[in-house]
């Protein structure tokens, strides 16, 4: 090969290689998704996956702090479901987890009601690979809007970012709000009283881009023999979206799998309070949160194996982060953490 043609090959390598990385580093989110590529190989033992919900809900430095095991929150704003399959795939690269946490909270929307922002939140945030290119495929198939010719701007993420210089101050601020990918920032420690919402029971049928995709995540799972819990977080449903998860639910647990729909549970109902330990009408607040980490984290130690590394040197990053939480919290709040378990945990939560 000519030397030349050897010289341009080179240069053009290297250059997308640093255009890919300062696209990376300065201009995409770092959200709970970019998170889990910072943690050492096959350290993780829960991966939780899911929107907001996951990110707003369970604290894991709190959890590690209860009992030692680490879990990682693949976790971004309106999280669309059809993903939930290729973070999967995604973290068996990397991690070799004891259990998956699959949130359904989103699991009845379809994809036409979502912006392509939203789609980003996860996708520009998995690293350039095979299965990203494959989880674009799959989420754009079912987006009417969006022709095929449009795809290599979700494939190559600087064509839509490169613009982007203005915003890099806040995403290093935002960065820095993330706790072992919960979210914890001002805005959560105010209480807006909600109605609180009476689950319904009835049930409506799937349409048919809902059965698809969830039958492929079960067959996934299913062939894989993967260990997955599924759970539904409480909150505000729109009636539709409520009667659609009762059907995912019937789905799931004729396949065998095991699904805990928190807006049922009569223990964690009444410890949870809409007047007091939501933010809004579909996220806890940390109080709220603190509450369904202490409920939720038991509930795994006691049902799975789930190592224990708090004597373990390596894993002394998930202590720091622990008390940078608590450290925040207090300065927030104006109340103590250590206080606020030690109350929780006298109504035997």
């Amino acid at each position: 090969m000519n030397k030349n043609i050897k010289k341009t090959i080179v240069f053009l390598l290297i250059f997308f290689a640093l255009l890919y990385c300062t696209t990376k580093i300065l201009w995409l989110p770092k959200n709970s998704v970019a998170y889990f590529y910072d943690e050492p190989k096959n350290s993780l033992d829960v991966i939780y996956i899911g929107s907001s919900n996951a990110y707003a809900h369970f604290n894991t430095t709190l959890a590690y702090n209860l009992y030692g095991y680490t879990t990682a929150l693949l976790s971004t704003d309106s999280q669309p479901f059809v993903l939930t399959k290729y973070l999967i795939k995604e973290s068996e690269k990397y991690q070799h987890p004891s259990l998956y946490v699959i949130d359904l909270a989103k699991a009845s929307d379809l994809l036409d009601s979502y912006t392509g922002e939203e789609l980003r939140n996860t996708i520009d945030a998995m690293e350039f690979s095979k299965n990203r290119i494959d989880a674009i495929n799959e989420a754009l198939s079912y987006k009417k809007d969006i022709s095929k010719n449009e795809y290599v701007n979700y494939y190559f993420s600087f064509l839509m970012y490169h613009n982007r210089y203005k915003s890099i101050y806040g995403n290093l601020i935002k960065y820095n709000t993330l706790y072992k990918g919960y979210l914890f920032v001002k805005d959560t420690t105010i209480i807006q009283p909600q109605d609180e919402y009476i689950w319904n029971k009835n049930m409506t049928e799937l349409e048919e881009e809902n059965n698809i995709i969830l039958y492929s995540l079960i067959d996934y799972i299913k062939d894989k023999n993967i260990n997955v819990l599924f759970i539904v977080p409480k909150r505000y449903y729109e009636t539709k979206e409520n009667e659609k998860i009762n059907q995912i639910i019937k789905i799931l647990q004729e396949n065998k799998l095991t699904v805990i729909n928190f807006n049922t549970l009569e223990d964690f109902n009444n410890i949870i309070d809409f007047n007091t330990d939501f933010y809004n009408a579909r996220h806890l607040n940390v109080y709220g949160a603190t509450k369904y980490t202490l409920y939720f984290a038991k509930y795994l130690k006691e049902n799975y194996q789930l190592q224990d590394h708090r004597e373990d040197e390596k894993y002394s990053s998930w202590s720091t982060e622990y008390e940078r939480f608590k450290k925040d919290f207090n300065k927030l709040t104006n109340k103590n953490f250590d206080e606020l378990l030690l109350e929780y945990k006298k109504t035997k939560i």
